[in-house]
């Protein structure tokens, strides 16, 4: 699914209109039947909000809708009927031919009565500005927006809350606070910044007719990640297959008190498909989980470079530690994946691999061969020098402008995971804060770095990695409070195969539709 900034989006409206002769009447009469299945239908009374642009044209085409349906309806506009413009006029007309009660909303005093029916409604819909809201807030709406905020749990906001800039999700001083949001084609690139998200509530994504061959024309470099994406880049297991046939991954992982890293970043990467997996570690390290390793073999420190050699994927950094030897390893490491680098064996850094690159990013653009790094919010900020504060608010540009100058895959934990390589950027769907558990970023590089190792291109093994190990999350909190690590762990063999059945599934149909 895409996600579009507000030029692109326009762009689209007018290609629809010009070039595919759809009518914008016939666009907003869409946007309202789409909005139209996002109300309860034992709905009595609705107060409909409504700017005097096409966001507003969309409230007015919907208050007709449920007017026709028999419910009771009342409209709010902040303009005159002469400034209504566009579009939006056509349904003015209508809702006035057919005497729907309006209200226009100018001086302090025609509050009272709007402050009434705020409180009486079922239904408060927010159809002010969309995506035309600039930053500057009239002082008299800013009134208006905090009389609909005292009852947000009935709030419907039309595309994006009024009061939100839509490419940068930063909210003005008066912003809707809305239970819902239905949003038209695309999700709003604002829309993921921890800024932004307060005041979108449910986020429902909805069509208005615009033809697939125009959206799909419309240049994106932005999406939304779901099953469908997931299914699509999921490696198939082929019938001849053997263990050499599904990569091989090392694991540069544990130290002393860090031993639980270790296990879960290999074992997540058996569990994920990986026909050989190896750990190498310090060797108090090995001593203790050398016991414990059924299905994964170990190397010495000593023989770093000939387990770099043999493998596909190398994860780096899980449990490593924090001391001086951790940045020794790295370099062994990145040096002989320099002499391979013709056979592109992925790096995937994380944790004490990450930390042991603090102040030398420039190392990042010396190395020849894919890197997949996986930070959280707190190693990205000291990595990159933007303050924590400023990642919260743009965590896709953050992402986006690291990968970027050092050529590497970012991917940016947290919620709403982005995963970039500075061309193409993708946002996570999947998990939750039941996952807030230690160990699970280990859980995560060991998915990533299995995937890398059979095979997917770098960016697609970061997306697939991120999007399964939230997914299992996902499904394992509608049954606890809580979720461990190594749950994920265990159940990643059979989410994997549900989503093998699911796009083989797909498959058919698609060959059944052609």
């Amino acid at each position: 699914m895409e996600i579009m900034d507000v030029k692109t989006l326009r762009s689209m409206d007018e290609r629809a209109i010009t070039e595919y002769g759809i009518p914008g009447i016939l666009l907003m009469e869409a946007a309202a039947s789409s909005l139209l299945r996002h109300i309860n239908p034992s709905l009595s009374y609705a107060v409909i909000l409504c700017g005097r642009g096409n966001n507003g044209g969309d409230g007015i085409a919907l208050a007709i809708k449920l007017f026709q349906m028999g419910k009771e309806v009342d409209l709010y506009l902040l303009d005159d009927a002469d400034k209504i413009n566009g579009d939006a006029s056509v349904f003015y007309q209508m809702a006035q031919n057919m005497e729907i009660p309006m209200t226009i909303l100018k001086e302090e005093e025609d509050l009272w009565s709007f402050q009434e029916a705020l409180g009486d409604a079922d239904l408060i819909v927010d159809a002010v500005y969309g995506t035309g809201f600039h930053g500057e807030m009239p002082p008299f709406l800013g009134l208006v927006i905090d009389m609909v905020n005292e009852y947000q749990e009935k709030v419907m906001a039309v595309d994006v809350p009024s009061g939100l800039l839509p490419d940068q999700g930063t909210p003005s001083p008066y912003t809707v606070q809305a239970n819902r949001t239905v949003t038209f084609e695309a999700y709003k690139k604002g829309f993921f910044s921890y800024e932004a998200m307060p005041y979108l509530g449910e986020v429902l994504l909805e069509s208005v007719g615009i033809p697939k061959k125009l959206k799909a024309e419309m240049t994106q470099s932005t999406y939304f990640v779901t099953e469908e994406t997931a299914c699509a880049l999921l490696p198939r297991r082929i019938i001849t297959g053997h263990k050499n046939t599904y990569g091989r991954v090392l694991a540069v992982a544990g130290s002393q008190g860090f031993t639980g890293a270790a296990m879960l970043s290999v074992d997540a990467a058996v569990s994920s498909g990986s026909g050989l997996v190896v750990l190498t570690s310090f060797d108090e390290t090995l001593g203790i989980l050398v016991p414990r390793l059924t299905e994964v073999m170990s190397l010495p420190l000593e023989k770093l470079e000939s387990g770099v050699r043999s493998a596909q994927a190398v994860a780096f950094g899980p449990g490593l530690g924090q001391h001086r030897d951790v940045y020794k390893m790295l370099l062994r490491t990145v040096k002989t994946l320099q002499e391979e680098k013709e056979s592109r064996k992925t790096l995937v850094l994380d944790a004490d691999g990450l930390r042991a690159m603090v102040g030398k990013c420039d190392l990042f653009e010396e190395m020849s061969f894919p890197v997949i790094i996986t930070p959280h919010p707190g190693e990205m900020s000291i990595l990159s020098g933007v303050s924590k504060e400023e990642l919260e608010k743009n965590r896709l540009e953050t992402a986006v402008s690291f990968a970027k100058k050092h050529g590497v895959v970012v991917v940016l934990k947290g919620y709403y995971t982005v995963v970039t390589d500075g061309e193409r950027t993708y946002v996570n769907s999947t998990g939750s804060s039941a996952m807030a558990q230690g160990g699970m970023g280990d859980v995560l590089t060991g998915i990533i770095a299995s995937f890398a190792g059979q095979g997917l291109h770098p960016l697609d093994a970061a997306v697939l990695g991120v999007y399964i190990h939230g997914a299992i999350g996902d499904e394992l909190s509608q049954t606890r409070y809580t979720v461990k690590p190594s749950e994920v762990v265990e159940n990643i063999p059979k989410y994997l195969k549900k989503l093998l059945d699911k796009t083989i599934v797909r498959e058919r149909v698609s060959k059944a539709d052609v």
